[in-house]
């Protein structure tokens, strides 16, 4: 799922936590499995690949798979929160714990979730962006649910930081409609 919606599922998910900094903790932990994958565009942008060479080579490079799926591997997720409860860092906890929502939707690109124990790749019959896998119609569902989930924390979560970044991920959401709409108006791809 797109890192929006993935925020924007956490907050749902922990829209009743009042534990200082939880906001940020499972805002920061939704967006840990797709950290590496910005980190990788800006460096092939920096090294001037192109972008077709980015997502059809560079993308499926051993090292930089190893790399995405490290912060997408359940088992780590699950020591991390382990180390959350037993050091009582309850920001630990929610972060780890929010790092685990982002759904199975890929599947030309699917993660090793059971790293380091297992190599294997869920190829799911649904991609979060490929119109051959239903794609377009799942962006489209991402976009309704996380736009209410937002809402509904706007509106019922008691914790004012969670209101607050709810709204801000309305506003990526915006901004990012309002950029894609400018594209496609100037007739880009």
């Amino acid at each position: 799922m797109n890192t929006p919606a993935h925020v924007a599922a956490s907050l749902l998910v922990w829209r009743n936590e009042t534990s200082r900094h939880a906001a940020w903790a499972v805002t920061l932990g939704a967006g840990l499995p797709d950290a590496p994958m910005y980190a990788f565009y800006v460096v092939q942008k920096l090294l001037g690949t192109a972008e077709r060479e980015i997502w059809s080579t560079e993308y499926y490079r051993d090292s930089w798979q190893l790399f995405f799926d490290i912060f997408n591997s359940i088992p780590l997720a699950l020591l991390l929160i382990a180390v959350g409860i037993r050091t009582k860092n309850r920001f630990l906890q929610l972060a780890a714990q929010s790092s685990l929502l982002d759904l199975p939707v890929h599947h030309d690109d699917g993660h090793r979730h059971f790293l380091p124990f297992s190599h294997w790749r869920f190829a799911s019959p649904v991609s979060y962006w490929d119109p051959d896998h239903h794609g377009r119609e799942f962006m489209v569902l991402e976009l309704f649910a996380a736009v209410f989930a937002c809402l509904w924390v706007c509106r019922r979560s008691p914790d004012t930081s969670m209101r607050r970044m709810a709204i801000a991920n309305l506003g990526l959401y915006a901004l990012g409609l309002t950029i894609v709409g400018l594209v496609v108006l100037r007739g880009g791809t």
